[in-house]
């Protein structure tokens, strides 16, 4: 294996050489730009915003009059200031899921999480509008606040929206066969519970900082975003402006994994900047990033009907979602959770219900794989579990188990197209392993003489890719130099999609990736995309490049025909010339006919199938499946646990740019490590405790396994963050014999797991 992975580096090593990313210069080097590094446009103004100290409380009054009368001071926008605008922000997949809107872009009446946007200041510089909001007089009163979504249910809960009358937001579901038949035909029934705790996506750059101007009924935005056409369309929406009237720019975005979205404080930006007549910049703190968005905190309770031989016949799941203070992700996270809780295993009768709730949380949005980090989680330690207690290796209980080649999967979805037998056996050899579970845990002595035991783990995902999006479009021009621009609205939040679109524009024109431009996204080129998340950029913005450049090719060809002769079918461009039989002429001569700074250009697209409503599957492109596997030890008297060996191997289809990939691959991992050993958000006596990155703890590189081994099978696509948690708690019981059902998992959980605390 070590000489299979060391092949693999130097072939690595070779491509990276000589296809290097193309935003690779300017971010090492510090000249990328972010939207902190932006110039400001003439006469700035700078904001600073007033956050509720309260997760539940009723707003009695506020006095910003004092404020308003400092030096320096342009506006002040709190609920008395709003110049007859409605406050409600209304957004559009609300109408599309028949949701009601639920949240306004400042505080009203009441403030239902700690961090909720009460007033915001506008000056000639920060300062001065931070030491104005010291002015701002609210009075508050305090009301009760819950923080458990299960809690939230019961009867005399505190009710975050009166109007509704309860705290439940939705429900969604998901069946097939008959469950009460599953269940008669199983020899056993086990029941298994599983928690996975809200958290903070934590990208290096903070989250809500934007400049914005309003100016002659147009707005200009400058905003790290993941979806800047859906963005451009909402600040429409929500201003009554038309929708070519937002003009929305994205430069480099610091990291994303999903909290890169629209927030109340970029309205509030944009609400500024049109009364006072000045563009508004927003520079956000750590600590105000901490409270704009969140993961779904999660509960997965199973009940599972299995026949002796080990073989699965039912699956009733129940889910409670957390969603935060505001509806925000909650519908797609409950969706994606219900669709994902099965697994990928071949279960004749499944019933799956989910419930999303309201909580004094940080409202809750999508984040990297949302909703199927706690469903694996869930599943995944669901099934070791049960294998053990009818003493079948986990490692066979899968093979028996786990859906196979060509079979059905759900209504309408696509056969099942994966190999996991074959998923399964690289990840176990990925850290020398046969598969086998540790019947006879190995002691040994650590030199402090504390007592080690080792245990091994593993675990499998199935996700599928995005659902729906659309139609995807890039345009591609060519000049008389034959340097090709690509515009697009595909957002570069680290991922390397900049670098994917040209590296599939030089293949399909055959050109060298230095003769690709690859532009940053502006909705003024009108280029529709639903944004670089859920998977769908490769697939979805890959191939509309892919077309933009077919027919930029067959353009070239025409025009070479009608000013060279020939037929057009019979023109090639081979090695940057235009050629035709025995002769050939440069793309200098063919554009140049046309005269002055003459172009050439096409807009391709990639169209997504309509969503049918039949199906909770519907518009579904791709499966992404994975499979890891871990060898941990853990001290039984103190609980500590470190991870030795680490082995994650992901279905990623045809690699465009392999490094960038696996990168993928490794990131998602390490940000898995997080997840399952430390990151959670704490609320505790009406507040949010550990909301700043001081006391928020997230993986450092001694928290990374020395054996750390991935790789992708060219099949279909990757995912690798949902497998990390699950193996660990699979080791963790392969080690001690005990099972930890909540993340984090700490040493306190483990010891209390033991009965030893």
């Amino acid at each position: 294996m070590e000489s299979k992975s060391d092949n693999l580096k130097s072939k690595l090593d070779e491509w990276q050489a000589d296809h290097p990313r193309i935003d690779l210069r300017e971010k090492v080097s510090g000249q990328a730009q972010y939207i902190e590094d932006l110039p400001d446009l003439p006469q700035t103004a700078y904001g600073a915003t007033l956050l509720s100290p309260y997760s539940h409380a009723r707003i009695l009054s506020i006095d910003s009059s004092e404020a308003e009368g400092c030096p320096g001071v342009l506006a002040v926008l709190d609920r008395e200031r709003l110049d007859g605008l409605n406050p409600r922000l209304k957004l559009a997949h609300h109408e599309h899921l028949k949701l009601g809107d639920d949240q306004d872009f400042i505080a009203i009446d009441k403030v239902r999480f700690d961090g909720e946007l009460v007033a915001v200041v506008v000056a000639e510089n920060l300062r001065t509008a931070q030491r104005a909001l010291e002015k701002i007089r609210v009075e508050y009163e305090p009301l009760p606040a819950v923080f458990d979504a299960t809690e939230a249910l019961d009867p005399g809960a505190p009710i975050l929206h009166e109007e509704r009358g309860t705290n439940l937001l939705l429900e969604d579901s998901l069946a097939w066969g008959d469950i009460e038949e599953g269940f008669r035909q199983a020899d056993r029934v086990f029941e298994e519970t599983y928690i996975s705790p809200s958290m903070f996506h934590h990208p290096m750059e903070h989250i809500g900082g934007c400049l914005a101007q309003y100016i002659n009924g147009e707005i200009n935005l400058w905003l790290p975003t993941s979806s800047p056409m859906r963005d451009a369309g909402e600040i429409a929406r929500f201003f009554g402006v038309e929708p070519d009237k937002v003009r929305l720019r994205v430069p480099y975005v610091g990291g994303g994994f999903g909290s890169k979205i629209l927030v109340p404080s970029i309205h509030a930006a944009v609400f500024l900047s049109r009364k006072t007549g000045r563009p508004v910049r927003l520079i956000p703190s750590a600590e105000h990033s901490f409270r704009q968005n969140a993961r779904h905190a999660e509960v997965f309770k199973a009940k599972v009907g299995v026949k002796s031989d080990g073989k699965l016949t039912a699956l009733d799941v129940d889910l409670v979602i957390d969603t935060g203070a505001y509806t925000t992700g909650g519908a797609t996270a409950a969706h994606n959770s219900v669709i994902s809780a099965w697994g990928c295993y071949r279960i004749p009768h499944v019933r799956i219900r989910g419930r999303c709730v309201y909580t004094n949380k940080v409202p809750a949005g999508h984040t990297r794989a949302t909703g199927k980090v706690q469903t694996t989680w869930g599943i995944e330690c669901t099934v070791d579990s049960i294998a053990r207690q009818l003493n079948i290796d986990p490692y066979e209980f899968r093979k028996k188990n786990v859906l196979l080649r060509g079979e059905f999967v759900a209504k309408g979805t696509p056969l099942m197209d994966t190999d996991y037998l074959d998923l399964m056996q690289q990840a176990v050899a990925g850290i020398a392993w046969d598969g086998r579970s540790n019947r006879e845990p190995c002691d040994k002595t650590a030199a402090t003489g504390s007592r080690w035991v080792q245990g091994r783990g593993m675990s499998l995902s199935l996700r599928h890719g995005s659902q729906g999006g659309g139609r995807a479009y890039a345009m591609a021009t060519m000049d008389v130099r034959g340097v090709v621009t690509i515009q697009h609205n595909a957002p570069e939040i680290g991922q390397g999609t900049h670098n994917l679109i040209s590296v599939v524009a030089a293949r399909t024109l055959g050109l060298p990736q230095s003769q690709i431009r690859v532009r940053a996204p502006d909705t003024a080129v009108h280029l529709p995309f639903a944004g670089v998340s859920a998977q769908r950029t490769t697939m979805q913005m890959g191939n509309a490049v892919h077309n933009a450049c077919e027919k930029l090719k067959l353009e070239l060809f025409s025009l070479a025909s009608q000013v060279k002769g020939g037929k057009l079918e019979d023109w090639r461009l081979i090695e940057r010339r235009l050629c035709c039989g025995e002769i050939s002429f440069s793309i200098r001569e063919i554009i140049g006919a046309l005269g002055g700074n003459a172009v050439v250009k096409c807009v391709g697209y990639h169209s997504v199938p309509p969503t049918a409503k039949e199906s909770a599957f519907s518009g579904m492109d791709h499966w992404a499946p994975s499979a890891a596997a871990l060898e941990l030890e853990v001290n039984s008297e103190t609980g500590e646990l470190r991870v030795l060996r680490y082995s994650v191997i992901a279905d990623a289809g045809k690699a465009i740019h392999y490094p960038s990939a696996k990168a993928q691959v490794d990131g998602g991992a390490v940000m898995g490590f997080g997840h399952a050993l430390f990151e959670e958000t704490i609320y505790q006596e009406g507040q949010f405790q550990n909301g700043d990155p001081f006391q928020y703890r997230l993986p450092v590189m001694t928290d990374i396994p020395e054996v750390f081994y991935s790789a992708m099978l060219e099949k279909m696509s990757q995912t690798s963050i949902v497998t990390v948690a699950p193996a660990i708690g699979n080791a963790i019981y392969d080690a001690l014999g005990v099972r930890v059902r909540s993340l984090p998992i700490s040493p306190e959980k483990i010891l209390r797991a033991m009965g030893k605390l």
